[in-house]
C-alpha cells in the first residue's frame, strides 16, 4: 500500500471518526439535559492551553460552518468546543486508559524499587570484599 492511499485511508478514518464524536456529543447534551449554550460556555472557559494541530479539509469545513453559524466567534473556539465534547462522548475510552496509566506508574515505581535494591545489595558485597584482607 502507497504513503499516498494510507493517507487517504488515515484521512477517511479521522472523518468517520469525527462524525461520531459529533453524533455522540449531540446524543449527550440531550441526555445529560445540557444545552448548546451550556455546553458552548463551559467549553470555551478556561482555556489557558494553545495547541497547534493539523486537520483535514472536511473537518475545517465543519469547523468553519459552527464559526459562520454564529455559534461560535472563531475556529479556536470551535476546536475548543468539538475537543471537550469528543472527550466528554469517549469518557469510556479516557477512563480506561487513565486506569491503565496508573498501573503502568504503579509498576514502573516497582521496578525502581527492585533495581534500586539490586544496586544497593551488590554495592554491599564489592564494599565487603574491598575490606576483606587477602589470605595467604
Amino acid at each position: 500500500m502507497s504513503a499516498e492511499s494510507k493517507a487517504k485511508e488515515a484521512g477517511e478514518e479521522y472523518k468517520d471518526m469525527f462524525g461520531k464524536i459529533i453524533d455522540k456529543g449531540a446524543k449527550v447534551f440531550q441526555q445529560g439535559g445540557e444545552t448548546i449554550e451550556t455546553a458552548i460556555k463551559s467549553a470555551l472557559s478556561f482555556r489557558d492551553n494553545v495547541v497547534m494541530v493539523r486537520i483535514n479539509q472536511e473537518s475545517l469545513k465543519k469547523m468553519d460552518e459552527l464559526v459562520d453559524a454564529g455559534l461560535f466567534k472563531s475556529r479556536s473556539e470551535s476546536a475548543a468546543f468539538l475537543i471537550r465534547e469528543g472527550i466528554k462522548a469517549r469518557e469510556d475510552i479516557f477512563n480506561k486508559i487513565n486506569k491503565k496509566i496508573n498501573e503502568i506508574q504503579k509498576l514502573k515505581e516497582e521496578l525502581k524499587d527492585i533495581v534500586s535494591s539490586e544496586f544497593t545489595a551488590n554495592k554491599v558485597e564489592e564494599e565487603k570484599k574491598i575490606k576483606k584482607p587477602a589470605k595467604k
